[in-house]
This record gives structure tokens, sequence and C-alpha cells, in this order.
């Protein structure tokens, strides 16, 4: 009897042994396997890797917008490490599918546009304003007060778009009914506008930069009547007049890679500043990168208005006006309502 509970003692004991040494071993072995796991896939790097960018789409039109960008199209393939794609569009309706459908990363859009994204839910945030507004009126006859204007005939374009509602709107602040003290001649676009006024068919047009640069130069006694931009500031009460263009950049580019767009925003801005200051040079830039405005134009000195503002956290008086005077004209431009302050960039 002895003998069977001590053989049973020595069993059972083995058995406790076997089995701590089983456990023991597969302890081991989750912890190995937590280990390469912690190795192969850390933290940081997981964040790290789903935060970096390689290349991001810069879309723009071409025309003004893109002589702002023309230095960094030349000099500017890479910014800090990230390839720009440099994307030029020639029509207005082929940019703005693209930012509707966010395929750019960043763009410079006409500012109701911007306006427009941001209503319909899409994450893009107003940077600055890259064009301030270009639009003039242009005559070969002596006006110096818009009284003057009552029973002419003004060719113009873009009607219903955002050289239209400007200008109506500097027409009523000086006591010109743009319906009955006038007759306003709409054309599909200036490049129709032009040749008209050259001929001498027209002798009182709305032109923008750098087609009126171009005019003048085919055409001498062609003179500006009124900067319409200029004339929109008094009308609204802002300083710098109207956001025609402005610089947007994707929500999530900013929140994930801030220190790229920043480099950017400063590369932009330097572009932007060169353009005005070295009319020669971007003429030359403009023929390489492929731009559209002749040479000769550029190397004139087209008209820069307030080239020396863009910040939009100086300038949301001006964006406050121009979303206003949109929504009152027809709030589908702007997508319905005035953008909260959501939409604009924050350093």
């Amino acid at each position: 009897m002895k003998r069977f509970i001590a053989l049973l003692l020595i069993i059972v004991l083995m058995l406790s042994t076997a089995a701590c040494s089983k456990n023991e071993t597969a302890n081991k072995g989750s912890l190995n396997n937590q280990t390469e796991t912690a190795d192969e896939n850390p933290a940081n790097t997981e964040n790290e890797t789903a935060n970096e960018i390689t290349s991001v789409k810069f879309c723009y039109q071409d025309g003004t917008p893109a002589l702002t960008a023309a230095k960094l199209a030349k000099e500017s393939p890479n910014i800090d490490g990230v390839k720009i794609q440099y994307d030029m569009t020639n029509a207005p309706d082929v940019l703005t599918t693209k930012v509707l459908k966010e395929e750019a990363d960043i763009a410079i859009v006409p500012s109701n546009l911007a306006a427009q994204a941001y209503n319909k839910g899409l994450n893009y945030k107003i940077v600055g304003t890259a064009v301030w507004g270009s639009f003039y009126l242009v005559g070969t006859e002596e006006i110096n007060d818009f009284s003057e204007l009552k029973g002419k005939e003004i060719y113009t374009f873009g009607k219903g778009l955002t050289p239209d509602i400007v200008f109506r709107l500097v027409l009523s602040k000086n006591g010109i009914d743009p319906d009955k003290d006038v007759t306003l001649n709409y054309l599909n676009a200036a490049t129709e506008v032009a040749p008209v006024f050259i001929s001498g068919k027209a002798k009182l047009a709305v032109f923008a930069e750098p087609m009126l640069t171009t005019v003048q130069m085919k055409k001498q006694d062609a003179k500006v009547l009124f900067d319409i931009n200029e004339e929109w500031g008094k009308a609204t009460g802002t300083k710098m007049g109207y956001p025609q263009a402005s610089l947007i950049v994707k929500g999530d580019l900013i929140e994930n890679n801030r220190d790229f767009v920043e480099k950017f925003i400063e590369a932009y801005k330097e572009s932007r500043t060169w353009a005005k200051e070295n009319p020669e040079e971007l003429g030359k830039y403009a023929e390489e990168v492929g731009i559209s405005v002749a040479k000769e134009t550029i190397e004139k000195g087209i008209r820069w208005n307030s080239v020396e503002s863009f910040d939009v956290k100086d300038t949301i008086d001006e964006y406050e006006a121009y979303f206003k005077a949109i929504l009152d004209y027809d709030s589908d431009f702007i997508g319905g309502e005035i953008p909260d302050e959501n939409i604009y960039y924050k350093e």
C-alpha cells in the first residue's frame, strides 16, 4: 500500500512538472511573437508612414493665376522632398471638376469656387489671395465720373459670373442702374471683346489683365477709366478690393503635413511677388512652362493689384464682403450660403 501511494505521488509530480514546462514554453513563444510584431510595426513608424507624402498635385488655370506660379513651376519640382505635379488647365470648367472631385491637393481657384467647394462638404481651406481684382473699365473717350456713363454701351464678358457681378455692384453703388442706365453688351470671353474694341466698334469695354496690356499695346488711345477693384473697395468699405482668385489647400494635407504646407506657402508667396518685380524674366519663364500669355505682353509690365497682401487672416473682411455680394446676386455661385470661419486657414 505504501508503495502504491509513493508511486501515485511520483506520477502526479511528473504531470505537474510537464504542465508547467508546457505553459512556460507557450508563454515564451507568445512573448517572442509579441516582441517580433512590435519590432516589425512600432507605433511611431506606423504613424509616420501613414502621414508620409511623396507628391502633391497643384492645379491652376492658364493666365494670371499661372503667372503667379511661374517661378515655382520653373524652379521647384520638389519642395521639402515632396514632388510637385504642376497641372495647368486651359478651361475653367476643367479646373472646377478637378477641385470638386478632390483631385487637386492644392489649387488656385476663383474665390467663389472655394466657397462652393466648402459648402459641398469638401475639406479645402482658403490660405490666401492669389489674384486681387484685375478688371478695368477701358475707353477711348474722356470720362471722369460714373454719371457720364449714362446712355453708353459697354462691351463686357462673363455674364452672371465674377466680372459681371462685381461690375454691376460697382455701377449700382455709383448711382448707375446696370439694366436701365447703360447697355451691357455681353460677349463670350475677353478674347472676343478685344478685337471689337481694337477695331473701334466699341468705345467702352471691361478687360482683365493681362488682356488689358495686350489691348493697350495695339490701341494707343485706350486708357483705363476706372479700376474696378479700387471702386469695389470704395463701394464695400474694404481696403484691398475683392479676392478674385484664392490659393486653397486640402485640410488633411495641412493637418498631417503642416511643415510641407508652410514651406509651400512661403515658396508660392515668393513666386507671386517675384512675378510683379521681374517682368522680363517672368516672360521667359512663362514661355518655357507653356503659359499662353504672350512674352511681349508680360515684359511690357501688366498691372498687379495688391501683390503685397496675401495671407487670408489679414483679409477676412474682404472675403466676407465678396461672398455677401455674390449671395445677394445668386447664392448658387457660393453654394447657397456664406461659409463659416472654418473655411480659412489658421497658421
